[in-house]
């Protein structure tokens, strides 16, 4: 594999709400740093969110004081934070890492002043939904050759839901109810799942989510679009302890909602990334005596990377399905067509869970999963 020798490359750029496939400034790997070429890229609701609400996803991130994830709304911004690269170019003091390696992890990078930039999120860093990427090299984990990419892909979403099981601390005889199955909350399920909970309601509209949702270890699912209550299935299930709420799916208005209908001293850990405000009656909380934890990532002592790494072993020998998780494929050129799939009026039209985007190939549509391991990219040479 030799560096790329044009300044430019393609991407898939947001720009005033519209994505378009155009050409981009290539990036370049600084000290510390990797130049991968993205292998395979998953689209995660938080990108779907920076498409849709883009000053409520800025404004965000200003009143917490994140400027890991400010970006120019007036300048192409590349989404892709999920991703499996090829390493291209190997930075400055970088050791442990050489080119043709197979990498996934963390999605950052250090700018010349010193500022952590997410991948993605970022003006001057742009995302895997193009040609190259700039990251970090302490953050990435080789990935095992009997790992297919397009299942290594899964790892970062899947750790999001595992790191909020582990900070809940969750142990049997607790009941538990997820709303929301994308990736994250799959990732939720499969770890309850592995710590022995029972039962595990899981809810979502979509009825592909739901089936993944009752192969990843759920007890019960149901579509909250038919008005089923899911603390209704939790008290038909039998359980005896108030349960834990993982909420998975960002939904507006759900918060307020599951405070209202859930029994006394439940637990929500909240692990969707909603980015419109709610409106909540705290009254009802101090009532009930609920406790709401927002989850985004590891806590106190948690390491993260170590996580990963767990996530992409459990991945490696089946523990996770991952192939089964995976629903389709596209390249850049499919990207504008795949966001609105994902995010379409009626939340029970879905029929997707992850669609990986391979940036090497011009495939408009969204097709078969089976078709990607006949794809030339993902035979491992570094010619």
């Amino acid at each position: 594999m030799r560096p790329p020798t044009s300044p430019l490359m393609d991407a898939v750029a947001l720009r005033d709400g519209t994505l378009r496939l155009k050409q981009v400034p290539r990036p370049d790997p600084g000290p510390g740093q990797l130049a991968l070429r993205p292998v395979t890229v998953g689209v995660c609701g938080s990108d779907l969110s920076a498409w849709q609400h883009t000053e409520q996803f800025l404004q965000a991130s200003r009143d917490a004081g994140m400027t890991t994830y400010l970006f120019d709304p007036d300048r192409d911004l590349v989404l892709g934070h999920e991703f499996v690269g090829l390493v291209e170019q190997v930075g400055p003091g970088v050791d442990g890492y050489a080119v043709g390696d197979m990498v996934v992890g963390l999605p950052y990078a250090v700018d010349a002043d010193g500022q952590t930039r997410t991948v993605g999120y970022s003006t001057a860093y742009p995302g895997a939904l193009s040609e190259t990427v700039v990251v970090q090299a302490a953050g990435q984990i080789p990935v095992p050759p009997d790992v297919p990419p397009w299942v290594a892909v899964l790892t970062e979403p899947l750790t999001t839901g595992t790191s909020a099981v582990v900070r809940s601390r969750i142990t049997p005889p607790a009941s538990t109810i997820v709303t929301g199955c994308g990736t994250v909350g799959l990732g939720v399920i499969a770890t309850l799942r592995e710590r022995g909970i029972h039962p595990i309601i899981a809810s979502d509209p979509s009825s592909t989510r739901r089936e993944l949702a009752r192969r990843m270890g759920a007890h019960v699912v149901i579509d909250p679009g038919d008005d089923q209550d899911p603390f209704a299935a939790w008290r038909a299930a039998g359980a005896a302890e108030p349960p834990v709420v993982f909420e998975a799916s960002g939904a507006h208005g759900l918060l307020g909602r599951l405070m209202a209908r859930a029994p006394m001293f439940t637990r929500i850990v909240v692990v969707g990334t909603g980015m419109l405000e709610e409106t909540v009656r705290p009254v009802l909380g101090i009532y009930k005596n609920l406790t709401i934890e927002f989850c985004g990532g590891p806590g106190p002592g948690q390491d993260y990377r170590a996580e990963l790494v767990a996530t992409l072993d459990r991945l490696r020998d089946g523990r996770i399905d991952g192939r089964t998780l995976v629903t389709g494929w596209c390249g850049l050129d499919g990207v504008p067509d795949l966001f609105e799939a994902l995010r379409p009026g009626n939340p029970s039209a879905v029929e997707h869970l992850k669609v990986v985007v391979v940036p090497s190939e011009r495939h408009p549509k969204i097709g078969s999963p089976a078709d990607l391991k006949s794809l030339d990219v993902f035979a491992r040479s570094t010619a």
